[in-house]
């Protein structure tokens, strides 16, 4: 569902218990179970603190923004929520090391619903047909919103068998951070796409052809109605100027980039990344 449906609601949950840590990530996210305020239906949920190691109110936003776009793109990612830590969730926690950043993590955290049918993608299997164009999706969708954390080392990409989920995007949108680069992908430097080339996806898709028409179509999914809507579901406290810089460079860059592959057939091909067939 996209978040522009007029039936479309962000979940917004109480943290109720504690289950477990993920202990090989670097925010070490907390498998909790949520109340939903609205519902009071009780899921598993998957929160990421927002004073863990890389989190932050505005890598909260960022992780919500790409769920937002993805999703708008029609492309298959884990389903976001918000959830609320209060003082009373923190005292379930005393003994486990998420105790001191819990407590420095009060109001809303960035969630998402648990996947209990998904398993990480093994890297080194070829894809079946069903995985290979969400796959391919997903390299173009990083590409887009210039994610460098989907590596051979962390994928943070899960799969069923048949379709691919992709999460985990709190360092996403990387000309925020380093934004003496060019947004515009193709005019980077070679040195400059080295984390492009470490992409997880890159050797299971290389030599496939992708049309990128379609996704280029996408792009004008990410209109006015779109971003207000985002803005007005995004917590006032994550709404940033960093959000409206991302706005405009995605906005901004979406013509050109529309142009670029409109009515052409690419490759994408090794070390090389994508090119004109």
């Amino acid at each position: 569902m996209k978040i522009t449906d007029i039936d479309y609601k962000l979940s917004e949950v109480f943290a109720q218990w504690f289950h477990d840590n993920f202990t090989t990530s670097a925010n070490k996210p907390l498998l909790i179970t949520g109340v939903n305020k609205e519902s009071g239906e009780k899921l598993d949920y998957v929160v990421k603190l927002k004073a863990a190691e890389r989190m932050s109110n505005e890598a909260s936003m960022r992780e919500l923004l790409a769920c937002f776009i993805s999703m708008e793109f029609d492309f298959p990612v884990i389903q976001p929520a918000i959830v609320e830590i209060t003082p009373e969730f923190v005292e379930t926690l005393r003994g486990n090391y998420s105790w001191q950043p819990a407590t420095k993590s009060l109001g809303y955290n960035f969630g998402s619903l648990n996947l209990t049918d998904h398993k990480t993608l093994i890297i080194n299997q070829p894809l079946n047909n069903h995985q290979l164009i969400h796959a391919q999706n997903a390299f173009a969708f990083d590409m887009f919103i210039q994610n460098s954390d989907r590596t051979l080392n962390k994928p943070n990409v899960l799969t069923n068998g048949n379709d691919i989920v992709i999460l985990d995007h709190e360092i996403a949108f990387g000309f925020i951070f380093a934004p003496f680069l060019p947004s515009k992908i193709w005019e980077m430097n070679e040195n400059s796409k080295d984390w492009i080339r470490n992409h997880c996806l890159l050797p299971l898709i290389k030599g496939k052809e992708y049309d990128f028409d379609e996704f280029s179509r996408k792009m004008d999914n990410l209109n006015r109605k779109f971003w207000d809507k985002a803005a007005s579901l995004i917590p006032a406290e994550w709404l940033t100027d960093q959000f409206y810089s991302i706005q405009a460079t995605l906005t901004g860059g979406a013509a050109a980039r529309k142009k670029r592959v409109s009515k052409r057939r690419f490759i994408i091909v090794g070390r090389r990344g994508v090119i004109q067939r």
